[in-house]
């Protein structure tokens, strides 16, 4: 029992590191978001 779940955990492991690191990548780098962000970057700029 306890070597299946071993088995099981160790299947999963490297599907999940790859799903969460895409999901933080597509987060971090999404155009809208960016965009939406650096904004005040530019108001600012402007109103100097």
């Amino acid at each position: 029992m306890e070597q299946e779940l071993l088995t099981i955990y160790k299947a999963i492991r490297l599907p999940l590191l790859v799903f969460a690191l895409t999901f933080i990548i597509f987060y971090v780098y999404n155009k809208k978001r960016k965009d939406r962000l650096e904004e005040p970057k530019y108001r600012m700029l402007d109103e100097d």
